[in-house]
């Protein structure tokens, strides 16, 4: 994400519907990542990513039984997408999109 644009937010909910091959999305904390496409490339195996789709994984970034590099963290935010949305707007919004 540039810094021109805006940050996005997202539900809880839409979050944890991005639990597929084809749209896999995680959190750390608030930030939300889109890692499909790093899925096929992940050294642990793309399952193990899967397995935690659309859930926080700050515990499994930080370990046991692997602690996640410095490195491994820079290149994560290439795939930052968004917002985790804290205070329930963004289902707010959907549901008026839905009924419009």
């Amino acid at each position: 994400m540039s810094p021109s644009e805006s940050i996005r937010f997202f539900s809880e909910k839409e979050v944890a519907n991005h639990c597929t091959k084809n749209s896999c999305w995680v959190l750390t904390g608030t930030r939300i990542y889109d890692v499909t496409g790093f899925l096929r490339i992940h050294p642990g195996g793309e399952a193990l990513i899967l397995s935690r789709s659309g859930k926080d994984i700050r515990t499994e970034m930080e370990g046991p039984p692997h602690r996640h590099s410095g490195n491994a963290r820079r290149w994560m935010e290439q795939y930052y997408i968004g917002e985790l949305d804290t205070d329930g707007s963004a289902d707010e919004i959907q549901e008026l999109q839905a009924n419009s």
